[in-house]
């Protein structure tokens, strides 16, 4: 498992990724973080990979006891130069999901059968969510949705989440692994 383990570390650098393999129980689920969604999010609703769309926090609880390892995954970008920093978060943040979909793929075909990412961001693979999602194949939740609070996971590892740094935005991930 653990070569295992490394090379998907190894992918994640060569498509720009940092990557820090962790055991899931520094991963903390808070209620108080999905409240952020509810009472904070301009998009709250609107996305079938946000609240209310996706599994309550507790159920989420559930299926990260039956995980002992994932990977954090950081995608770091200069918009120092960006005139309109929330449209490059939007561009970007799909840019780095792609990346970390590969990882995914890459975790399934190396025998991690229950593999699976959650999202930097909310899915912006369209503009609009239909009724029935169009793109099942791509629908995944951020961590934040099920409660994960991403700036204690990334405490862990020793990085910093700084908000509304306008000169910089990590697009954050996380890969359950097994």
């Amino acid at each position: 498992m653990k070569e295992k383990e490394d090379m998907l570390v190894e992918r994640a650098l060569e498509l720009g990724l940092r990557a820090y393999p962790l055991e899931t129980k520094y991963i903390e689920v808070e209620n108080r973080t999905r409240l952020k969604c509810a009472y904070g999010c301009r998009g709250y609703g609107k996305r079938l990979s946000c609240p209310p769309h996706v599994m309550d926090i507790d159920e989420f609880r559930k299926v990260l006891k039956e995980y002992n390892r994932a990977l954090l995954l950081i995608e770091e970008y200069d918009v120092s130069n960006e005139p309109d920093v929330l449209k490059a978060w939007s561009r970007l943040r799909r840019e780095s999901f792609h990346k970390m979909l590969q990882l995914e793929y890459l975790a399934f075909r190396q025998g991690f059968t229950y593999a699976h990412l959650l999202r930097p961001g909310a899915c912006n693979e369209c503009d609009v969510c239909a009724e029935k999602c169009r793109k099942p194949e791509f629908r995944r939740f951020p961590p934040e949705a099920v409660g994960i609070n991403v700036e204690k996971v990334m405490d862990v590892v020793g990085e910093k989440l700084v908000f509304c740094d306008a000169s910089s935005i990590k697009c954050v991930g996380i890969l359950l692994i097994y």
